[in-house]
């Protein structure tokens, strides 16, 4: 009865979700061939030959139109600084919503240079765009993560003459381990405070939604004590603050992601009986999904965009 459930949330989940525009097939062919022979697998060789692929779209992207800020400090520590992607052309009095985006890593690698992409592509269409580094584990444990996504959050609203950004209609977004740390801080670090400007979270395939069902490469960051487990679940978390969540998988994203993201969904729909937006990016896999940003491909940002548009501040 409960797969059954699923099935049909997830069916009408699919619907809601905004028709996309150009998809995988809108980029060269060798690209969709390239990232589809790896299938649903991870490794530093799908890391690397995914990149590899896009690397010459992002490297031929134009940049215009945007201005970029890099290394700002948000707090003390050494990966405590973010990038600021403004748009440079703005309407007289224009205040654009402001996106937090976290790379992804394993919560042990990873940088925001890796992910400019994404800042220059949501920066060209009017949105303020932090790309920020965080702390590593093992040295940064849960709930760290959310804990340097607030402090970027914090500082972004503190130092709102850096920017034109509107701070009432800040939006929370990251990759993988990124979208872990985003998830943390929407529901568990800053669930008491609901007065930051945050309007919304955007979590691209989120890994550790269930902490009671861990990959044990993902216990670098939880710890070993299981016993914490519970209170380390998003799931058991999102009553504690009712933002409104965009979810995207790859279609080809791990087993694992998937069983994540599915325990979100029914989360999702339990706390306000209906469900949330969710997108499967076809032919795409865990690295492609975040890679294809400013690209011809347009699977995930216009719905992104939209997403943006209605529930930022009016």
């Amino acid at each position: 009865m409960q797969s059954i459930r699923f099935l049909a949330a997830l069916a009408a989940c699919l619907v809601q979700a905004l028709p996309a525009q150009a998809q995988m097939s809108a980029n060269p062919p060798e690209i969709g061939e390239g990232v589809r022979a790896f299938g649903d697998k991870l490794g530093p060789d799908v890391v690397k030959g995914v990149t590899t692929l896009y690397r010459p779209l992002h490297e031929a992207a134009s940049k215009e139109g945007v201005k970029v800020e890099k290394d700002l400090a948000y707090g003390n520590g050494e990966r405590q600084k973010l990038d600021l992607y403004i748009p440079s052309t703005l309407p007289e009095g224009a205040k654009p919503p402001v996106l937090v985006f976290a790379h992804g890593g394993g919560f042990v690698r990873g940088d925001k240079k890796d992910v400019s992409h994404f800042g220059y592509y949501f920066a060209q269409h009017g949105i303020v765009t932090a790309l920020i580094n965080y702390g590593f584990a093992p040295q940064a444990r849960f709930p760290a993560g959310g804990e340097d996504v607030g402090k970027a959050v914090a500082w972004l609203r503190t130092n709102s003459s850096a920017h034109p950004g509107d701070t009432r209609s800040i939006f929370v977004s990251g990759n993988s381990a990124g979208a872990t740390h985003a998830a943390t801080f929407g529901f568990v670090t800053s669930a008491s405070s609901q007065d930051d400007g945050v309007r919304g979270l955007i979590l691209i395939s989120i890994p550790t939604a269930d902490a009671e069902d861990l990959a044990a490469q993902d216990k670098v960051y939880y710890g070993e004590d299981a016993s914490q487990y519970p209170q380390m679940s998003i799931i058991r978390r999102i009553a504690d603050r009712k933002l409104p969540v965009f979810l995207a998988v790859a279609e080809n994203d791990m087993p694992s992601i998937q069983r994540q993201n599915k325990k979100l969904v029914d989360a999702l729909f339990n706390r306000d009986s209906r469900l949330p937006v969710y997108k499967t990016a076809l032919g795409h896999n865990h690295i492609s999904i975040i890679e294809h940003f400013g690209t011809a491909d347009e699977s995930l940002g216009p719905d992104i965009l939209e997403f943006i548009r209605q529930n930022r501040t009016k």
